[in-house]
């Protein structure tokens, strides 16, 4: 899936005379390249077919419960934030700071529940398709070694900008079990406003490699990442409203985006059936309706097209109970509702225990030491 330029990729700024200049736009979204990349590198051991067969029979069984049967708790998901900086300070250019992550939380929060102010922007012929995805994202709690934490780690990265083909070295920085938390990178990336990886099924043989476990999640650009409704936070003037997130999000939970991905044939597919075919991405924000594929109405508003962030404002019921079948069933997903990062850490009486052994480092010691522990 490539998107509109002015949409996946990051800006670069002039290193001469005018920086804030931009000569180039990022692509939007990454998603359907990364997937790409993943198997060209022989870690993603499952196809779309096997996939989507996977979910239909999900969906199937699902239909076949009585209702008093169905999940309907709200599903909780705990996150952790990742900040990939380049060693400003707290608030200061990719260092961003805790209340801007704060304001994509709770842009996650509204989008996915359908409680934001611009619901009502839905066109009315699709008001009645519009859904609600009962979840709530939590800034972890508790850490991979149950220490309390805020969701948030900072690490200065070893690149001042990246790319999706540093997708390991990347995420190589700072990791925690995805099993256990939704990662999600925010750092200087040039070519894409954000990319994710896609759930998998269950089946047996086809589950995912180690390596594939280590890079699961969400990478965002720093200047896409939260909502000048909530703050001044220096934000691109298209990408301001946390949707590039909200976007990807709905990759880690299994959404494709509505065209199909067919460059313009009409042939694709989502996978869902109440949103409309149309031919390709959507630029821009164009005025309602635009008619694609043989007279179709575009439902460009979805959070899964490429409009700009203020021109989005639903998921449709498919889409809800698509990502309800990935929260419910698939690895390193369905876990992640009863993940220990979602509640507080238990008190201690005696906090404290070895976290590094600094001396001696692995080997045989051939004279004496002095051990050092931290």
């Amino acid at each position: 899936m490539r998107l509109p330029e002015r949409f996946c990729r990051p800006f670069l700024a002039l290193t001469f005379c005018i920086v804030s200049l931009t000569v180039a736009a990022q692509d939007r979204c990454g998603t359907v390249e990364y997937t790409e990349l993943l198997k060209s590198k022989n870690v993603l051991f499952e196809n779309s077919n096997a996939f989507e067969k996977w979910i239909r029979e999900r969906q199937s069984l699902k239909e076949r419960q009585p209702k008093t049967q169905r999940t309907q708790a709200t599903y909780q998901v705990p996150v952790v934030v990742h900040v990939i900086h380049n060693g400003e300070a707290i608030g200061s250019g990719t260092n961003i700071s805790d209340e801007q992550i704060q304001s994509q939380i709770n842009v996650l929060n509204r989008d996915y529940k359908r409680l934001y102010a611009d619901a009502s922007s839905t066109p009315p012929e699709f008001q009645a398709l519009a859904g609600a995805f009962d979840v709530e994202f939590i800034l972890a709690k508790q850490d991979p070694e149950g220490l309390a934490t805020t969701g948030i780690v900072r690490v200065q990265g070893s690149k001042t900008s990246w790319t999706m083909s540093d997708n390991y070295q990347l995420k190589a920085h700072s990791y925690w079990p995805a099993e256990d938390y939704l990662n999600i990178w925010v750092c200087n990336e040039s070519d894409f406003l954000g990319y994710a990886q896609f759930p998998v099924s269950g089946l047996p043989g086809l589950e995912n490699s180690s390596t594939n476990r280590l890079t699961d999640g969400v990478v965002v650009a720093y200047d896409v990442f939260g909502s000048i409704d909530d703050g001044p936070f220096s934000l691109q003037n298209n990408y301001k409203k946390g949707r590039t997130t909200t976007h990807e999000v709905g990759h880690f939970f299994g959404l494709k985006h509505i065209w199909g991905d067919d460059n313009g044939e009409c042939t694709g597919t989502d996978y869902v059936n109440d949103t409309p075919n149309q031919s390709s991405s959507t630029s821009g924000c164009p005025a309602h309706p635009r008619v694609t594929c043989t007279d179709i109405t575009s439902m460009f508003q979805n959070f899964l097209d490429y409009t700009y962030d203020a021109c989005m404002n639903l998921f449709t019921q498919g889409q809800v109970s698509r990502m309800e079948i990935i929260i419910e069933n698939s690895p390193r997903r369905a876990s992640l509702t009863s993940s220990h990062g979602l509640l507080e850490p238990s008190p201690l009486p005696n906090d404290l225990g070895i976290h590094t052994i600094n001396a001696p480092k692995t080997g045989q010691c051939a004279t004496p030491f002095a051990p050092s522990v931290e």
